[in-house]
């Protein structure tokens, strides 16, 4: 990759947790993370709106280049680092699996939780980027009922962005306690890249609450 620098505006406790947890699963490649105290209001200030006009985390600033969104983060993250392997090649058709699945957690995974969790009442499944719930959610365990990982034995940055997702629904019950996801969250918590995550958000969150 480029010598450029590379910045990750970062809140404890928010979806950037995800890419501090992918950015230790890539084994701490050189870059600046800079937190952001949302309790504060860093996140809408004027400088940082001028980066990130939704005023929101995870940012990653890579030379000129301005990325957002955690899933955007984590498939660039893990392209322009190869090495770490924790992305298929372009022309692996294991890639398709890899993409399918972490666009389906953003278009119809968290749409369908946020829903429910806002109990908010869904359209017709036809107007719906995720149809119906139950759907969304056959699905998503249809994707981790063979395991390990998304990819089988092979962990990715599919499993940091969707098993971010899973590992939080199921805290807030957002998600139904099937085998599917339960052992899946068990496998990810016991990976000592997501622990060491988890302690530095701890750290920065009383920091900051302090």
């Amino acid at each position: 990759m480029s010598a450029e620098p590379l910045i990750h505006y970062h809140a404890p406790n928010t979806r950037s947790s995800a890419v501090r947890w992918l950015f230790e699963e890539l084994g701490n490649p050189p870059h600046e993370m800079k937190p952001m105290n949302l309790a504060k209001g860093d996140h809408k200030t004027p400088w940082y709106m001028a980066i990130n006009p939704m005023g929101m985390v995870p940012t990653v600033v890579h030379g000129g280049t301005v990325i957002t969104e955690a899933a955007a983060i984590a498939m660039y993250l893990a392209d322009i680092y190869p090495e770490a392997g924790l992305a298929p090649k372009i022309g692996d058709t294991a890639r398709g699996t890899y993409l399918r699945w972490i666009v389906f957690n953003q278009a119809a995974v968290e749409p369908a939780v946020t829903d429910l969790a806002l109990k908010r009442e869904p359209g017709s499944p036809a107007m719906m980027s995720y149809g119906t719930y139950d759907a969304t959610i056959d699905a998503l365990a249809g994707a981790l009922a063979k395991g390990p990982y998304i990819l089988g034995d092979q962990f990715s940055a599919a499993d940091v962005v969707v098993g971010s997702g899973v590992r939080w629904m199921l805290m807030f019950k957002l998600l139904p306690e099937r085998r599917e996801f339960t052992s899946y969250a068990e496998k990810l918590s016991a990976r000592p890249a997501l622990q060491r995550a988890i302690a530095k958000d701890k750290e920065l969150a009383a920091a900051q609450a302090a």
